[in-house]
């Protein structure tokens, strides 16, 4: 064999080792490629779970608070409701007290003696 290609062999068995070492090289990094991927699926899937969880407690809290605030509207209401009867109530014996005193004025008038106006006519 000649100088020539005994050079030639040694670069073909350089470049097969180079090969060999890229291919080593692929494959570990496609070993880690799928590592971190299935890493990032897992941690992924946690927190979708911690965030699941954390909208049920959000759910829950926004839940109790409307039935409170509901609670306490119904409360509001009835507590109006029943002051609105009290007021309507008043009202009647306001009205009912002010014609009484127009009764009771005008018949204290008749039956007191004094100057009595005829009716339409004038004092002068």
């Amino acid at each position: 064999m000649s100088e020539q290609s005994r050079e030639s062999e040694k670069k073909f068995i350089a470049l097969d080792k180079d090969i060999e070492h890229f291919k080593y090289v692929i494959d570990e990094l496609e070993k880690e490629c799928e590592f971190i991927k299935d890493h990032f699926t897992i941690k992924n899937g946690e927190r979708l779970d911690d965030i699941k969880v954390l909208h049920g407690r959000i759910e829950q809290r926004q839940q109790a608070d409307l039935e409170f605030h509901e609670n306490v509207r119904k409360k509001v209401s009835d507590r109006f409701e029943k002051l609105d009867d009290r007021i309507r109530h008043l009202d009647k014996w306001k009205w009912a007290t002010w014609g009484a005193f127009i009764i009771i004025g005008s018949l204290i008038g008749y039956f007191l003696p004094g100057p009595k106006l005829p009716i339409g006519g004038s004092l002068l």
